[in-house]
């Protein structure tokens, strides 16, 4: 990010070139970390550009942590992609900032320093790019293979109150896993698809395969439900009939399953669960 020079009580603002010569509707200077830094947003009103998708084919997407998004198609394509580069701008970001503040707490220094400032910002533009990249990919995607409706597992006080130890619970409430839904969903308006978020619980439990009923989960009335099949080691499940499938693309299927949407019960759609193709975004 620029320094910006005061001078005679004013200063400039960089304009980006990428929006020379669009409408700008408005300009948002937001402070962050006391004032320390500004984020600039430049907000231009987009034409809408609507594209030749069919609204019955449909992807269903699973967010998670390792596999950042696992999304199965009714086309009879499932793909995963990586989460472990967010993991590892997170890790980084955590171990610098604890090195930081260890030097703070010996020197008696209280509050936000410059540096941890700096360190934020940098893991927050990092986070933000590769999310804006992924958004992008499943969306480009989608438009190649004509799939016009698009199915995210959302819960409520999702990802903030899990229990997967607490490395793993600190890296899931890292990753703004709401951010990337909130990508998906403007990129869908822009380009005529569907968007559609649907509640996730028991997803992951249940068997698409065997056809399980997929109950919702009533934090007032919990329950104990059995399914079909069951995890049998880290990333796979095992069906009744025994095939083991990718555990994410199960609950993925599970998503589009659950959202009541004719399409998710085709053949194409088991056929895909065993071996996702991992992408990886550069």
């Amino acid at each position: 990010m620029p320094r910006i020079k005061v001078k005679d009580g004013f200063f400039e603002i960089p304009f980006p070139a990428r929006l020379e010569g669009k409408e700008l509707k408005e300009v948002r200077i937001l402070p962050k970390y006391k004032a320390r830094f500004f984020e600039v947003e430049y907000i231009i009103e987009a034409e809408p550009e609507p594209q030749p998708v069919d609204p019955n084919d449909q992807i269903a997407i699973d967010l998670g942590l390792n596999n950042l998004a696992t999304c199965v198609s009714t086309t009879g394509v499932s793909f995963i992609v990586d989460g472990k580069p967010l993991k590892s701008i997170n890790q980084w970001f955590n171990k610098e900032n604890a090195r930081v503040q260890s030097i703070k707490d010996l020197q008696g220094i209280k509050g936000i320093t410059e540096r941890q400032s700096r360190l934020t910002l940098n893991r927050n533009n990092r986070v933000r790019d590769y999310l804006n990249k992924t958004a992008r990919y499943i969306i480009n995607w989608c438009i190649e293979h004509k799939v016009g409706t698009v199915i995210v597992g959302v819960n409520q006080g999702w990802k903030q109150e899990i229990n997967i130890g607490s490395r793993n619970n600190q890296n899931f409430v890292q990753i703004p896993h709401w951010s990337l839904r909130n990508k998906l969903k403007a990129l869908c308006e822009r380009y005529g698809l569907n968007y559609l978020e649907q509640e996730e619980s028991y997803t992951s439990k249940a068997s698409f395969l065997d056809k399980d009923d997929i109950p919702t989960y009533n934090p007032d009335n919990p329950q104990e439900y059995k399914f079909s099949g069951r995890r049998v080691k880290r990333g796979l499940y095992r069906s009744c009939g025994g095939h083991l499938v990718s555990a994410d693309a199960n609950g993925a299927a599970n998503i589009g399953r659950k959202c009541s949407l004719n399409g998710f019960n085709s053949e194409r759609v088991a056929a895909v669960l065993a071996q996702p193709l991992r992408v990886k975004i550069s």
